[in-house]
């Protein structure tokens, strides 16, 4: 296990302000000011959910919104929080990347995933029947156009890409690449991220469970001959914080009982077996009746003590120790959503909860 010291721990912002544009930038930048690293975004295309509780707002598009938000910031590194390897083609992934990095020089990353079905389940034309090989493949791509050259093209012959000779010619600023990270949970995702990726970010984890899967990813590095400590071990993590600490935890419990029923794998870990047995996995959400159905009736089930592991909410203090809980699982990034008010968290981060961890 690679330890994490606290003042190492760089804080990150997930910035979720569906169908506002101009307050997702003003979010940033007020983020930014309050001393977050990070400022990281979704990438989703359609939110079918129909429901008055989740994805209810629609959603803008990542990159447009990451290049705003670069004309407005100074020092934060800016990337998706995930995008997918199915809606764009690899090469596209790494031009827009390549752009964002030489527009804010060198603060650009890029967050991947293999997908979620509620995104292009519209979209007839998708090909989703093995999207983990598809994923793998656009990795290596998107790596092997920023390292290639005009007298060193890439080429690349897979089951979903062909590619001859290619030379991007617009290289990213930073050496040898902007930073990959991850999005996902399974073994063979998190084997991935320790054979080619920079960095791991899950959406929702408790600290001991994230202490587990972490170990896959540091033994798959090992063996790759890969320094364990060169990963950055990020989670994203729903948080709401205020002097009035059991107001905070309620709204906390009650806006993310849902998100960790999407979680049935982490449910299985933390216990909660026959709950997971009956909710629908993200990776395969299409919000249809049913699937909103059995994700309804699951998420009544989730006591409240497991949303509660899943977030950072309360007053200071206690966010200060469910943070140090992630931290001593080997967490070295920490990505807040920020749920509520959302200044009034921002500023107790700003004013308590940074400086706690930065001056460790």
């Amino acid at each position: 296990m690679v330890e994490t010291e606290s003042n190492s721990l760089q804080f990150g912002c997930q910035l979720v302000s569906y169908d506002d544009v101009h307050g997702t930038i003003q979010d940033a930048v007020r983020a930014e000011a309050a001393g977050f690293d990070i400022i990281t975004v979704p990438d989703h295309l359609f939110h079918p959910t129909g429901s008055e509780h989740y994805l209810v707002d629609p959603p803008w598009e990542a990159f447009t919104v990451l290049g705003a938000i670069a004309q407005h910031t100074d020092d934060a590194t800016l990337l998706p929080a995930v995008t997918d390897s199915v809606r764009r083609h690899p090469t596209e992934l790494a031009h827009a990347t390549a752009t964002l990095d030489r527009l804010t020089n060198g603060r650009a990353g890029f967050g991947i995933g293999a997908g979620e079905a509620f995104n292009f389940e519209p979209i007839e034309d998708v090909d989703w029947t093995d999207p983990f090989t598809r994923f793998t493949e656009t990795l290596e791509i998107v790596d092997g156009l920023w390292n290639s050259r005009a007298d060193e093209p890439f080429s690349f012959n897979g089951e979903f890409f062909t590619l001859e000779d290619a030379h991007m010619g617009f290289e990213p600023v930073q050496e040898p690449r902007p930073p990959i990270w991850v999005g996902g949970y399974g073994p063979s995702m998190r084997g991935v991220t320790g054979a080619l990726a920079d960095g791991w970010i899950p959406w929702i984890h408790a600290p001991d469970q994230y202490e587990a899967d972490l170990e896959r990813i540091l033994t798959v590095m090992d063996d790759r001959g890969r320094d364990p400590n060169a990963i950055d071990r990020a989670v994203m993590i729903p948080t709401t914080v205020s002097e009035d600490h059991e107001a905070a935890r309620r709204l906390a419990i009650e806006r993310n009982r849902t998100s960790l029923a999407l979680r049935p794998q982490l449910l299985t870990k933390m216990g909660y077996e026959a709950i997971a047995n009956d909710t629908p996995v993200m990776f395969d959400m299409s919000f249809d009746r049913e699937q909103k159905r059995k994700l309804d009736a699951a998420a009544r089930r989730i006591p409240d003590e497991a949303v509660d592991r899943v977030t950072a909410s309360g007053d200071p203090e206690r966010v200060i120790d469910q943070l140090e809980s992630f931290v001593d699982a080997g967490v070295d990034h920490v990505v807040l959503i920020p749920v509520g008010d959302f200044d009034e968290t921002v500023s107790h981060y700003e004013e308590t909860i940074i400086p706690h961890f930065k001056t460790a």
